[in-house]
């Protein structure tokens, strides 16, 4: 990997932790002021869904005001998660966009704006966004809803269950009845029954995924996010042995065949081929590719081969996680720093917190705030400062630390 894609770390491996509530808790409110500053309520990027729309930011206030870190402020980031929110639902009726999507369509807003409402004591808003999400529901039905690839997290299947994960956590509803969740688990796993015949596979990798005609490996659009989500679903696997045998298999072959050297390829193609540009991102690579290996570890009854291919993959984050592109979740210095959360939620080393703090601390140096490239949207939930936000939330208190919108620690 080029070393112009992240600043050396010059950091020791271990050392005593530091965390200076103060110094973040002021950070992140400062944050605050400076996002709701450049990105007004009614900014023309709402439409861009949750990854870096307005929609993004409005889940950083709730998520915000849920910390008892900041509850004297949680009337007012309720009432601006209330004001993003809504315009946010504004731009995407008057866009039309119609697809399920998650991270980047109307499923993540609509799933945001009924959490946030709720936490508003604004109960028919949130029944009714609640409800639209739910009729998304009959779209996953499709075999190839989008033309383009369905499974991934951005607008398909799985980018669907994983807000129903976030819904019935926060809302303590049913939302869709089991039935209808196991018809979409039941359609993923046929795309990826369908794709692994078609690319030969089924017997090394029985589930396999395509996205824009790519066998991507990565969270953000590839197997190893789309395999996360349906651990989640562990009782489904539990009633259906065969499957949770090809759900297994498919993540030992992620694990044995295309982790190397402590990364993953972008695709499948680069990772038999022994080549491929590897990226230490959430999107693409070992920053994203922990989570699943993770909820492996905590759903096959904490086997210690899952977390010692966590603790490699944590290994290359710690020395080339000081991403340059910026300091967002998904390819920036916060989505490394979150790796090292987990990473403390999992094994309770504060090796780990300690790192998850370095990086935060660089998040804030001059060197960073210098020569840092800046996101195409550096406000947004997902490449900019309202992820920021998350994280440094959750560097106060992570024990319950989660990254943003895709919680391993939740299982239905």
């Amino acid at each position: 990997m080029p070393t112009e894609r992240y600043f050396p770390n010059d950091f020791q491996p271990t050392g005593a932790v530091n965390i200076s509530e103060s110094l973040y808790k002021t950070t992140i409110l400062s944050y605050v002021e400076l996002i709701q500053e450049k990105v007004k309520k009614n900014d023309r990027s709402s439409s861009k869904g949750l990854y870096t729309g307005t929609a993004g930011i409005a889940y950083a206030l709730y998520y915000l005001s849920k910390s008892e870190l900041f509850q004297e402020f949680s009337t007012q980031f309720l009432n601006d998660a209330k004001s993003y929110i809504k315009y946010a639902l504004q731009e995407q009726n008057t866009t039309q966009r119609k697809e399920l999507g998650f991270l980047s369509g109307n499923g993540g807003v609509y799933a945001v704006a009924a959490l946030i409402f709720n936490k508003t004591n604004d109960f028919e808003e949130s029944r009714k966004y609640l409800k639209l999400y739910k009729e998304l529901a009959s779209q996953c039905m499709s075999q190839d809803f989008t033309g383009r690839g369905s499974d991934e997290l951005f607008v398909g299947r799985s980018g669907y269950l994983l807000g129903l994960l976030l819904l019935r956590r926060d809302l303590k509803t049913e939302v869709l009845p089991n039935e209808q969740v196991d018809l979409v688990i039941q359609m993923l796993l046929k795309s990826g029954k369908n794709y692994s015949a078609e690319i030969n596979m089924t017997e090394r990798l029985p589930l396999m995924y395509q996205y824009h005609g790519k066998p991507y490996l990565g969270s953000a659009h590839g197997l190893a996010g789309i395999l996360q989500v349906l651990m989640s679903f562990s009782k489904y696997f539990k009633q259906h042995p065969d499957e949770m045998s090809k759900l297994k298999k498919s993540i030992e072959f992620l694990m044995d065949t295309c982790v190397r050297n402590g990364n993953v390829a972008t695709n499948l193609d680069g990772s038999l081929s022994g080549q491929g540009k590897n990226l230490v991102h959430w999107c693409h690579g070992a920053s994203g590719v922990i989570y699943t290996f993770a909820r492996a570890y905590l759903l096959f009854g904490k086997d210690d081969k899952y977390l010692k291919t966590c603790h490699e993959l944590a290994e290359t984050v710690w020395e080339k996680g000081l991403l340059k592109k910026g300091p967002g979740i998904c390819h920036g210095v916060s989505g490394s720093g979150y790796v090292f959360l987990l990473m403390y939620r999992l094994t309770g080393d504060s090796k780990y917190l300690y790192r998850a703090e370095r990086f935060a601390n660089f998040l804030l140096s001059e060197k960073f705030k210098r020569e840092a490239r800046i996101p195409d949207k550096p406000y947004s939930l997902f490449e900019g400062l309202a992820g920021t936000v998350c994280f440094l939330t959750d560097l106060l208190k992570p024990t319950t630390a989660e990254f943003p919108l895709c919680n391993v620690f939740v299982d239905l």
